[in-house]
């Protein structure tokens, strides 16, 4: 199965009809309804293979040597999605990163450069610097992409390993969205969906920088049937302070000084800017779930779906949905992680940059 760019076209002008055909006849719902607490997540314990979708910038690139350095999850590709700064820098910090840390063992897939329908969306260089990585200049290196599309490389993954593929979603979901358009039963064969995002704090709305990358491929994603997990807003839980950047710095190690040489900006825009007490860092959150699901301490299931066309709320998601004739709570599609633990946290982290 092979992207066809007219094949696309026209997949997405049938996408687009049927979406505003969905989002129009699709009754209003009132956000009344609280998600249920869960404890843990079933399909999250044991995970043996990933795929990484990524648009690398700093904080990707501490989830990616989580998950490259991991002996027990096999890290199956890294598939390159619209997101953080330009589609070819992605590319390129990719390729660097697999080069860098498992001399390109890890295959590289470009995907989709852009949205599903091509619309603008905020860039993130203000946090991730020009090249993605801060201030340091990515070198190019040896390894080039796999001539496959991240979106056939998804499917044909997923396929060969039923129900054991977890996707890894760092970005903006466009090459997910994708996968599932061409290959629908990929919601039924991968084991799940974790994403970053989602600042669940109850009922309502919330901005996540993912969704508003690509707000008709998080809406596909989110009414897939793919089971799926959030990292949710854990705020300081998921937070390395200055003085944890001062720990990191004493390990002395080719991982732990790329993380400080890539990530120095972003500590102290996030303390100089933001005023917060140290740097948030939500992908590696979330890649500690997987090396660890311990990690996470709750859980709530909740019904989310994705405004599509709000002015200023284009991409946010919806929590706790009620159909607004009936009443009656509309049933949960993801489970939002709302406690997890920072000791534990900081440990994964720091024993990943000490390897």
């Amino acid at each position: 199965m092979l992207v066809d760019r007219r094949r696309f076209l026209a997949t997405g002008a049938i996408f687009a009809g049927s979406a505003l055909t969905a989002h129009v006849g699709r009754a209003q719902t009132a956000w009344t309804a609280l998600g249920e607490p869960v404890k843990s997540v079933g399909w999250l314990k044991d995970v043996t293979r990933v795929i990484v979708d990524t648009d690398p910038g700093t904080d990707d690139l501490l989830a990616i040597i989580m998950m490259l350095g991991s002996r027990r999850v096999m890290t199956e590709a890294i598939t390159v999605t619209p997101g953080n700064i330009g589609y070819e820098q992605e590319v390129r910090n990719a390729l660097f990163l697999s080069q860098t840390l498992n001399n390109g063992k890890t295959p590289v897939y470009r995907g989709i450069d852009h949205p599903l329908l091509s619309r603008s969306y905020p860039s993130a260089g203000f946090i991730h610097g020009r090249y993605g990585f801060g201030d340091m200049v990515v070198p190019e290196v040896a390894l080039k992409p796999q001539p496959e599309h991240a979106a056939n490389a998804i499917s044909k993954i997923v396929s060969a390993h039923p129900a054991e593929v977890v996707l890894l979603a760092l970005g903006g979901l466009s090459n997910i969205a994708l996968a599932l358009l061409l290959d629908p039963s990929i919601a039924q064969k991968a084991r799940g969906i974790m994403i970053v995002g989602g600042r669940y704090e109850g009922i309502g709305t919330a901005v996540s920088f993912n969704s508003m990358v690509d707000p008709e491929a998080a809406d596909i994603v989110m009414r897939s049937g793919l089971p799926i997990a959030m990292t949710g807003d854990l705020g300081p839980t998921a937070m390395l302070t200055q003085a944890d950047f001062d720990k990191i710095a004493t390990f002395k190690t080719p991982k732990s000084e790329l993380f400080l040489k890539s990530n120095a900006e972003r500590l102290k825009f996030e303390t100089e800017k933001r005023h917060k007490p140290g740097a948030t860092y939500s992908d590696p959150m979330a890649a500690c779930m997987i090396l660890d699901p311990s990690v996470a301490l709750e859980f709530e299931a909740v019904h989310i779906t994705v405004e599509l066309s709000g002015t200023e709320t284009r991409g946010s998601y919806v929590f706790g949905g009620t159909h607004i004739y009936t009443g009656d709570a509309l049933p949960p599609n993801a489970d939002v992680c709302t406690k997890a633990s920072h000791d534990k946290f900081r440990a994964i982290i720091f024993d990943a940059l000490r390897s």
